[in-house]
């Protein structure tokens, strides 16, 4: 299956964590449990910044 969201960086709304790297992440799914922190995030095109600077503004 292909990839729903090609050339786009994940990473987690918590602990900031890069979601791609994490064993089993498929940006299909709508939501991403961090293996790292257990929070659950959402993969969609709402979610999607042009930098790290527009992501910590919008918080």
């Amino acid at each position: 299956m292909s990839e729903r969201f090609p050339d786009v960086d994940w990473f987690c709304d918590r602990c900031h964590d890069h979601l791609n790297a994490q064993d089993g992440f498929d940006d299909n799914k709508y939501t991403w449990k961090c293996t790292s922190c257990s929070h659950k995030n959402s993969i969609s095109r709402d979610n999607i910044y042009d930098s790290r600077e527009d992501f910590l503004g919008s918080e």
